[in-house]
């Protein structure tokens, strides 16, 4: 029945078919294709019958009446009807999008799953996945378990922005960043390309945070005090310039205590670094080795025996006991080797003991392969005996002579 669609003429259509106990269908006059469906009980709902580009004859679902108005409807229809002959599919559509949210409920499809497919397939060989990850999850946790295939950019953008540390989270997109271009490449199209242009909150600003010494005469004694793993772990990165990482992997089997030596065996230059242990670093590792530690215990680990991962709160503790503020771990790295250039020790011993990549320019690292063990181990002592000083708080740097070159 085509008619011209009112509210009156709707009314006596659904009179008619609870009635008659059959369903009837009012096609519109004003707008071509446009039908209203009525059933027995009464329920309206609005149908678009139209041909795809393809010639079929094919039924699209608008809406419900009376949620969807005559005028709502035919706007409805038009968008519809344009969309189609563009080519979109919208019954497909919805297959794909129901499909999406029932894979969701089973973790597939989701941020968490690509996450996880280039973890396994590239994260794992990259020394700092766990910690990027760590950072991912925490800055993007309520997007995890969401389908990516339905996720627009603003919706990664928004939870960058509103996270509390626009540092972390700057430091968490640039993370993400990489896996959604992976993702978007390739031919595998698991999320839409547009997803990696999402923008950091802050910018990433070159640290060149050192510890003055009056910081270091406080915070070398609560490093003595602490007795827990993360002072341990950050007295021994500053006795040794070492990384978080490295302090943080240490075990037992890595240390030859009589030697005086700790063997890293897998470091960011990608070559095993011997670093020479002072005395102090030596007694430091003698007081927390417990007589049931096993070859292959973390030196550093919770009482489980597990990594170290609260980091910024063992920090934060140090700080605390310190009167000291605004300095990482890394800068403890970055003060150790401050100290020793202004001790006078060579930028080569330097680069040496920090294990630089390169201890020379390119061309001299090509023909000299060497570490300058020796060299490195009189300047670790040397450093943690100032710092002895400094810490029992009365120690000048002491400049190191050097005797004058042979003509």
């Amino acid at each position: 029945m085509t008619i011209k669609l009112t509210d009156t003429a709707i009314t006596a259509a659904v009179k008619k078919a609870t009635e008659t106990k059959k369903r009837v269908e009012l096609a519109d006059a004003t707008l071509p294709g446009l039908r209203l469906r009525i059933t027995p009980t009464g329920a309206k709902s609005w149908v678009l019958a139209m041909r795809d580009p393809l010639g079929r004859m094919r039924r699209f679902l608008l809406g419900a009446h009376p949620d969807k108005g005559v005028s709502e409807a035919r706007e409805a229809a038009r968008i519809m009807r344009a969309s189609v002959k563009a080519g979109a599919d919208p019954v497909v559509e919805a297959r794909r999008t129901r499909a999406i949210g029932r894979d969701a409920k089973e973790g597939i499809g989701t941020l968490a799953a690509v996450i996880k497919i280039y973890g396994n397939k590239r994260g794992l060989t990259l020394k700092s996945w766990p910690e990027c990850k760590k950072r991912i999850d925490s800055v993007f946790a309520r997007l995890l378990d969401k389908p990516v295939a339905t996720m627009r950019p603003g919706d990664l953008q928004f939870e960058a922005d509103n996270w509390a540390s626009p540092q972390s989270a700057a430091a968490a997109v640039r993370y993400l960043r990489p896996i959604l271009k992976w993702a978007s490449d390739g031919g595998r199209g698991y999320v839409n390309r547009d997803l990696a242009l999402l923008s950091p909150p802050a910018a990433v600003g070159r640290r060149d945070r050192v510890l003055s010494k009056d910081e270091l005469s406080r915070l070398i004694p609560a490093l003595r005090a602490s007795d827990r793993p993360y002072g341990h772990a950050m007295h021994l990165m500053l006795l040794t310039a070492c990384r978080r990482e490295e302090a943080g992997a240490a075990r037992w089997r890595d240390m030859d205590l009589e030697a005086a030596t700790w063997t890293i065996p897998d470091t960011k230059s990608g070559r095993p670094h011997v670093v020479p242990l002072s005395k102090q670093a030596v007694l430091l590792l003698q007081s927390i080795k417990a007589k049931v530690a096993k070859h292959d215990d973390l030196i550093f680990s919770t009482f489980s025996g597990g990594r170290l991962a609260n980091w910024d709160r063992g920090t934060k503790t140090l700080q605390t006991a310190s009167q000291t503020t605004e300095w990482t771990r890394h800068d403890l790295r970055r003060t150790a080797a401050t100290l020793m250039g202004e001790m006078g020790e060579l930028p080569h011993v330097i680069e040496a003991a920090l294990n630089h990549a390169s201890v020379h320019s390119q061309l001299a690292t090509n023909y000299n392969q060497s570490r300058y063990r020796p060299e490195v181990a009189a300047a670790l002592q040397r450093l943690a005996d100032h710092l002895d000083g400094i810490g029992n708080g009365g120690a000048k740097i002491m400049l190191l002579k050097r005797g004058k070159k042979a003509a």
